[in-house]
């Protein structure tokens, strides 16, 4: 992810986001390692309440069929590795769990 720019205005500075950037409130975010793997666990409140997605980061072969199928926009690329950008349009739909050929992605309440 880019590096924040610092505007300077008037003896104060602020704070710009990244073009590429979605800021999501009410969503955490734990990255944990378990048996060699890497694990992005998401969770937050979706439109049918809580939900956590975890995205294996070593299955992800970055083929972004989970990012074409969301009927919310949930998910998307970053580099080569997909993410939740917008937990709360969550649906639990769990297309993209079912979709993902390598397994990576799970949907939970």
């Amino acid at each position: 992810m880019p590096e924040k720019e610092s505007r300077k205005s008037s003896n104060s500075a602020v704070d710009i986001a990244p073009v590429n950037y979605n800021v999501c409130e009410g969503i955490e975010i734990e990255t944990k390692a378990k048996n060699n793997l890497t694990i992005k666990e998401y969770s937050g409140t979706g439109k049918k309440g809580g939900v956590k997605i975890d995205i294996i980061v070593n299955y992800c072969k970055g083929c972004e069929i989970c990012v074409a199928f969301c009927p919310e926009g949930v998910l998307a690329m970053n580099k080569e590795v997909a993410e939740v950008v917008d937990i709360s349009k969550c649906t639990k739909c769990n297309i993209c769990e079912y979709l993902c050929p390598d397994f990576s992605i799970t949907v939970e309440e």
